[in-house]
């Protein structure tokens, strides 16, 4: 299904524009809100410090004027500066998984711990961790509840768009059931 949508302005104000991208960064941002409150809730119990992780981002492409919201994890040392305490997992290996494998650990002598004058292992045997997919199903499970959370901002913007002479040529649509 293809759909061309070709906007002019008749009001191209800087006022007018700075209203529409601040509503659009608004409603973004209550839809990032609903998400990491959802993701907080879904977090496996085993990562509790993993919460601190979570975090959206909110951008406009100046060149194309398309607002973006972006979910994520922030690493730890932007945990750290946040003053939260980091988890000690990766946010990457709670949403992939991570497959079995040897960790050759050591300092320079190839010990992996020293306690006075005995030396605890040479390497370490993970067992690996199933994925999760916390990130992926929560925004995909709740996008009814993430799209609500916009629905008042867009309200507005639409009523900023017909107050600046917005005109929408919807041009022609196409459906292809290939």
């Amino acid at each position: 299904m293809a759909n061309k949508y070709n906007v002019t302005f008749v009001n191209k104000s800087d006022e007018v524009k700075k209203a529409i991208v601040g509503l659009s960064k608004t409603a973004l941002r209550s839809s990032g809100k609903v998400i990491r409150k959802l993701l907080r809730e879904n977090v496996p119990v085993r990562s509790r410090r993993f919460k601190n992780h979570i975090g959206t981002w909110v951008m406009i492409n100046y060149s194309t004027g398309q607002p973006t919201l972006q979910v994520g994890f922030y690493s730890w040392q932007k945990v750290r500066k946040k003053g939260k305490q980091p988890s000690h997992a990766s946010p990457h290996w709670v949403e992939f998984g991570v497959k079995p494998h040897t960790m050759p650990k050591g300092d320079k002598v190839g010990h992996f711990m020293r306690y006075e004058n005995m030396i605890f292992g040479y390497k370490v045997n993970h067992p690996g961790t199933r994925a999760t997919n916390v990130l992926r199903d929560t925004v995909q499970n709740n996008l009814s509840e993430i799209r609500a959370a916009q629905e008042e901002y867009l309200k507005e913007i639409t009523k900023k768009l017909e107050e600046a002479g917005l005109k929408i040529d919807k041009g022609d649509e196409f459906e292809d059931d290939d």
